[in-house]
């Protein structure tokens, strides 16, 4: 991604349809990034709720069915259901009680809104700068149109 201010003016319309292509690039990587974010803090709101639908089971011997593969299950107990083994990243679980992962899982999500909302505005800013290079791009065109129409005519 370039920082650099561009003159837009000073390009023929083959350059303006190059930077364009770029930004739209750009544009598409950040709507995907925005979408992964969205995924992510989709998952850690359902595991905040499990937690509390975890909570409000009778404490002891709850049955319940545990994934083994996607389509595989056992059936298990519930230990403790004030307890959880929580991800933490790159592999790491480690023990926390319900209040503890909840708050784990509330650190997530709120650095996800904030990263979501920064890419939200390079989004907004993108599609900015995409739409008034395409104006520019028409706009050379037109150029590029008159001035063959007066080089014929003469």
């Amino acid at each position: 991604m370039s920082a650099q201010k561009i003159d837009l003016t000073k390009l023929n319309p083959e350059q303006l349809t190059m930077v364009k292509q770029q930004f739209d690039q750009e544009l598409q990587h950040f709507s995907q990034s925005l979408q992964a974010l969205n995924v992510a803090r989709t998952k850690f709101r359902e595991c905040k709720d499990d937690i509390e639908s975890m909570q409000k089971l009778e404490a002891h011997k709850q049955e319940l069915l545990v994934p083994l593969s996607g389509s595989l299950y056992v059936k298990g107990y519930v230990k403790d259901s004030q307890k959880f083994t929580v991800d933490v990243g790159t592999g790491y679980y480690v023990e926390k009680t319900a209040a503890e992962a909840l708050a784990f899982y509330d650190k997530k999500i709120a650095k996800l809104n904030q990263e979501s909302v920064q890419i939200q505005n390079i989004i907004k800013e993108k599609s900015q700068s995409s739409m008034a290079i395409e104006g520019h791009i028409r706009q050379a065109a037109i150029m590029m149109h008159e001035q063959q129409q007066k080089t014929a005519s003469t």
